[in-house]
């Protein structure tokens, strides 16, 4: 019926409107500087249609999280989503920016920042749609949910980023660039479980209550705190790189 597919619109809408939103901040502002970064629509469009191929599809035909791990214990359900879920989807993002901007579209660190965020965006959405577009939910569940999925997935991206940035422009330890993965992978997984939880749990006197506002939240911190541990990790490595120059 009509408010059936004005639901939908709607819910679409709600979904692709972080994209939208990088289009017009991110992707459009580029084409404002001097030298822009040319792979960036390229990377998010990739890292959206591998997503929808083969890293949503693979986690649900192979691995199929939601049929064990929701009944686990927490510990259980955090390694589980870190391990299917987190692990297939910042490695495939990684491998998207490492392919295809990697080599010749890096010119500073923060360059890898600007292409993980692409890469982030484009998985991220296809997520956010195919959500929306699965059993008619209502238009602030999908908000609460896009705005969950956008803040986690880049929250892990910023980690690889930063591996990405060393292995092209420092002299890292051999195993920094796995062990940022397997912290993005564990951001990424942790996330889904940690914030179910506090979506169904109790912060009221007056009785259990679910709220979307927990889980807001918790995804607001991991952003939040992605960006300014990796943050510092960037300016002091470009500190380094300087006093480095002036040395020689």
């Amino acid at each position: 019926n009509l408010r059936g597919d004005l639901r939908q619109a709607l819910n679409l809408l709600v979904a692709l409107l972080p994209a939208l939103l990088w289009i017009v901040f991110s992707l459009y502002r580029e084409r404002a500087v001097e030298m822009p970064r040319q792979r960036l629509a390229a990377v998010a469009i990739v890292s959206a249609l591998v997503a929808n191929a083969v890293g949503i599809p693979f986690v649900e035909s192979v691995f199929q999280p939601d049929r064990w791990l929701p009944l686990g214990s927490a510990i259980e359900r955090i390694i589980g989503y870190t391990f299917t879920i987190g692990i297939t989807q910042e490695l495939l993002k990684y491998i998207v920016v490492r392919y295809l901007a990697w080599n010749s579209d890096f010119r500073d660190r923060y360059d890898s920042l600007a292409y993980c965020a692409a890469s982030a965006i484009g998985y991220a959405t296809i997520v956010t749609v195919r959500y929306a577009l699965n059993g008619n939910p209502s238009p602030d569940v999908v908000a609460a949910f896009t705005f969950d999925t956008i803040c986690i997935g880049l929250g892990g991206s910023f980690i690889v980023s930063f591996g990405l940035s060393e292995v092209r422009f420092g002299r890292p330890f051999p195993l920094l660039q796995a062990l940022t993965l397997a912290a993005a992978a564990a951001v990424s997984g942790a996330g889904v479980p940690l914030r179910t939880g506090l979506v169904n749990a109790s912060f009221s006197l007056l009785g259990a209550y679910p709220s979307p506002l927990f889980g807001i939240i918790l995804s607001a911190v991991i952003l939040i705190g992605a960006g300014v541990v990796i943050g510092f990790l960037y300016r002091n490595a470009e500190r380094e790189a300087r006093e480095a120059l002036g040395s020689e």
